[in-house]
């Protein structure tokens, strides 16, 4: 046997740490992907408006 205790290992592996702090940034990490997607949404109506005004954008 060596030195090392082996008997918690498996165990150890198999745990998931579940913690308020975790579960608090999935959420915000969620909102800021939102976030940019609903810009990239605004840009490419903002683009599209123009598109259709005339504003080739070219000044």
């Amino acid at each position: 046997m060596d030195a090392f205790d082996h008997a918690n290992i498996a165990r150890d592996a198999d745990e998931t740490v579940d913690s308020p702090v975790a579960d608090e940034l999935v959420v915000l990490w969620r909102a800021l992907d939102a976030d940019r997607r609903a810009q990239d949404e605004r840009t490419a109506r903002l683009r599209a408006m123009r598109l259709i005004g005339g504003e080739d954008g070219a000044d």
